[in-house]
């Protein structure tokens, strides 16, 4: 819970040198005060009472990807995710109880291709273990979409929506959808001939995960900052960089996804070399040439641990830019320094990762996964605070 509560000051950004008596306008609510030019934007942005309940789902819809994020990760690490051959969204809903029920699912999955050729002769108290990840990450695929659904349809038959975050929130149904959808064409890409579901469809169905949080997290964003305020103009040259490295960390996540579907960490455990080269020879082999960046395992983590080596000096040289020239707010300064922390942590992450991924298969990828997500969080923050009143702009 310490974590989600971090995750949660990321997007708040509340400092500790709070002024009391700059909140006495706010009945019985407790703001964090931004020390600046305008304190009515501070207050904005500390809380905006109108937009509570929408901001608690909201949150409710951050916490619940985390979650699934997690045990997703759990699934795919611990080999489980093949171990329900079917779909079935309403009448999967029960897990099997009697023993009869277990035989009959675990009978089911002696006919795939994963038992046949992978986990040929498992015990029906091992196969019960699989399938309790897979179970579960199926179950929260569920809360997920209902939390996003049930609340919106309510908010919006109660009025209590703008035109925008009925867009939004359209959209952000929408995207759950297609990602149960991408969730079951993955899953079947892995019952086939070849046991190992599609890193395409992997990389697809995190990347959608990541949208579902990531449009969650500035619906909230928005509603907590309420009349977005005037833009910093000194700052206006930090935001396309922010953006830019906002994009590659997006590509950076896809990649992991690569790496991980194609098993491509258990290998090269060298780092900053590749076993005795910076380059090894056999990198970059395959026919046509582009195949190498999504099909070569291991080009494919050279690829990832380098492009996250560059996003890691990037963003440290942009915040040293940043702060040296002294033209961030206040509130710019505290997500920046998240960013720049995160980045930071996650990048001694990813090392730790390639060093001991043989004694650490399951805890150290699913943390580098959260931490990547925490990041994301980060620089979306930023991103906002960068963004502004675009016909406004501060002295």
């Amino acid at each position: 819970m310490q974590l989600l509560e971090t995750l949660f000051r990321v997007c708040e950004i509340l400092p500790n040198d709070y002024d009391a008596s700059q909140a006495s306008t706010v009945k019985s609510t407790t703001v964090t005060s931004l020390s600046g030019p305008s304190v009515a934007d501070s207050l904005a942005e500390s809380e905006n009472t109108s937009f509570q309940p929408q901001i608690v789902w909201l949150r409710c819809v951050c916490l619940s990807v985390v979650v699934i994020l997690v045990v997703g990760g759990i699934t795919r690490l611990t080999g489980s995710g093949l171990s329900m051959v079917d779909w079935r969204p309403i009448a999967g809903i029960l897990p099997p109880i009697t023993e009869n029920q277990w035989n009959e699912v675990f009978q089911m999955y002696q006919t795939s291709p994963e038992y046949q050729k992978v986990n040929k002769g498992m015990s029906l108290s091992d196969f019960k273990f699989i399938f309790f990840w897979e179970y579960l990450h199926r179950i929260l695929g569920r809360i997920v979409g209902l939390l996003c659904l049930i609340p919106y349809v309510y908010f919006l038959v109660r009025g209590k929506l703008s035109p925008r975050m009925k867009a939004f929130g359209l959209t952000l149904i929408a995207l759950v959808i297609v990602q149960g959808l991408m969730g079951w064409y993955m899953v079947k890409s892995g019952l086939v001939n070849n046991p190992e579901v599609s890193q395409y469809r992997l990389a697809a169905h995190l990347s959608l995960a990541f949208s579902v949080f990531g449009l969650a997290w500035w619906m909230m964003l928005s509603l907590r900052m309420g009349t977005p305020p005037a833009r910093n103009p000194r700052a206006r040259w930090v935001r396309p960089w922010v953006l830019g490295f906002l994009g590659l960390l997006c590509a950076q996540i896809a990649y992991g996804a690569f790496v991980s579907g194609m098993k491509a960490g258990y290998g090269y455990n060298t780092f900053p070399m590749m076993g005795d080269e910076w380059k090894p020879e056999a990198l970059f082999g395959l026919t046509p040439y582009w195949k190498n960046f999504f099909e070569d395992k291991f080009s494919v983590q050279f690829i990832h641990r380098w492009m996250g080596t560059a996003l890691t000096a990037g963003l440290l040289l942009l915040g040293w830019r940043a702060f040296k020239s002294g033209v961030l707010s206040k509130i710019q300064k505290v997500r920046m320094k998240w960013v720049l922390g995160l980045v930071g942590f996650q990048f001694l992450l990813g090392v730790s990762t390639i060093l001991l991924i043989l004694e650490y298969q399951v805890s150290l990828p699913v943390i580098h996964q959260l931490v990547a997500l925490f990041l994301f969080a980060a620089l979306l923050g930023l991103v906002h605070s960068l963004s502004g009143h675009p016909d406004r702009e501060s002295d």
